[in-house]
């Protein structure tokens, strides 16, 4: 299948093993992207690309959510957009349930088709809402190219309790430090801060997980 020799061989440097169903999957998710990404204008990336600064970007956090979950936690992707880092996730984490927040209607109508062609519907639901409008409390939620966090945190501390884990895929420390310091000067709620560095194969950039939990 196209791809697939890129995939596995990206995966195997991170060191993230998926079945042949999960593979099929992504790969199947690619080419949804691919059909659908010029008449709703889902990611920059094409070709290959979609693979390394999408697909690999949103899995390489796997090994570290994998130590703030179990099989019963729900997680929510917010702003999920295409899907990234929402479905990748959903596919390696096959035994969870995960809401994908998107307001939207033409990514939303996107998200819904996709988790009907990778037969994920029974665990992976849409919810087309503002971020400020979800009204439900998730044990861990990811966003990726969404906000600045001093812009989202707030309402972001409405669908969290005080067990839960927020996971924010960024990019320079500097650039993140900088959000915090807005965010600790300017919102309500109150967050314990760790960094984790991720590194992705042919991404000449930094990357990092900011994770979050209340004080």
């Amino acid at each position: 299948m196209k791809y697939e020799n890129l995939l596995r061989s990206s995966l195997k440097e991170i060191d993230i093993s998926l079945n042949d169903n999960q593979i099929n999957q992504i790969l199947r998710y690619v080419s949804e992207i691919e059909l659908f990404n010029k008449a709703y204008k889902l990611v920059g990336a094409s070709g290959e690309d979609i693979i390394t600064k999408h697909i690999l970007d949103s899995l390489a956090a796997v090994k570290e959510i994998e130590k703030h979950i179990t099989n019963d936690s729900i997680i929510c992707d917010v702003g999920s957009g295409a899907g990234l880092p929402g479905i990748p996730l959903a596919i390696y984490f096959e035994n969870n349930n995960f809401t994908l927040i998107e307001r939207m209607s033409r990514r939303v109508s996107f998200l819904n088709n996709a988790i009907i062609a990778l037969k994920i519907n029974d665990r992976v639901h849409v919810e087309e809402k503002d971020l400020k409008d979800v009204n439900r409390v998730f044990d861990l939620v990811t966003f990726r190219a969404f906000h600045p966090l001093f812009d989202i945190i707030d309402d972001i501390d409405k669908i969290t309790d005080k067990s839960s884990i927020v996971c924010a895929y960024k990019a320079k420390k500097e650039s993140v430090d900088a959000e915090i310091a807005i965010m600790e000067e300017d919102c309500n709620s109150k967050w314990n801060v760790n960094y984790v560095d991720l590194n992705i194969p042919f991404i000449d950039a930094p990357r990092m997980l900011c994770l979050l939990n209340k004080k």
